[in-house]
């Protein structure tokens, strides 16, 4: 993704916010008056039934048990930020992200990649042509998230080794539940194949973000030896 280290395959679910075991996680809809945008909150709230979008009336709202919020001024592009709750991640730090297609030899993939730089606020999301005008290089990325949108199976995560153990991983995750939602793709999940370190991962998760993960069904070799694994 973009000449960084060699990525590390984990599991990620959509989305891993903080529903109960069984919980629902549904998204409020709210138009902007006249103008064709709108915003999307992401709840993780039993109020309505998993994964369903429901329009509501006024402005939106930050209520308890919001996860996410994704801008779309257009309907069908990509969103122009999503914002995750700090109660989802409380120490990631701040990150803006890059969306674009992967690299040749992964054709319909995607890459998120995060950087945490001041160019863009927390929560900003912009394809290539905006972030080639900066004065940042792709090397200065922090995580990275690439995922097949017709499917849904996140295939790598990355972070890099000095912002681990952050809950950037988590994060990121969220802006690409986010962006999915707005584009009507399909909810992130995994296809059960697992590093160890992947594995391991899953396993000290909270039971409301395993319980939506499948259980491993192959293991894959360690994608950077002596890795201590994406968080």
């Amino acid at each position: 993704m973009r000449s960084r280290p060699a990525a590390v395959a984990a599991a990620r679910t959509d989305p891993p916010a903080m529903t109960r075991p069984g919980g629902a996680f549904w998204y409020a809809r709210h138009r902007d008056g006249d103008s064709p945008g709108h915003t999307l909150t992401g709840m993780a709230t039993d109020e309505f039934p998993d994964g369903t979008v429901v329009d509501l009336p006024g402005p939106p709202q930050r209520p308890a048990g919001w996860a996410l919020q994704a801008r779309v001024p257009v309907p069908g592009r990509v969103p122009s930020s999503v914002v995750v709750a700090r109660a989802v991640a409380p120490e990631a730090p701040h990150l803006w992200c890059v969306l674009v297609p992967a690299s040749p030899d992964r054709p319909g993939r995607l890459d998120l990649i995060g950087f945490s730089t001041a160019h863009h606020p927390d929560g900003a999301v912009m394809g290539a042509d905006t972030f080639t005008a900066l004065d940042i290089a792709w090397s200065n990325q922090v995580c990275a998230l690439r995922w097949d949108p017709p499917t849904g199976v996140v295939e790598q995560v990355y972070v890099a080794p000095e912002h681990r153990r952050l809950g950037l991983a988590t994060k990121q995750t969220m802006v690409a539940a986010g962006i999915r939602t707005a584009m009507g793709w399909a909810s992130l999940r995994s296809d059960g194949r697992l590093t160890d370190l992947g594995d391991t991962w899953l396993s000290e998760a909270p039971d409301w973000w395993r319980h939506r993960v499948p259980t491993r069904t192959a293991h894959l070799p360690p994608m950077t030896p002596g890795d201590g694994g994406p968080t």
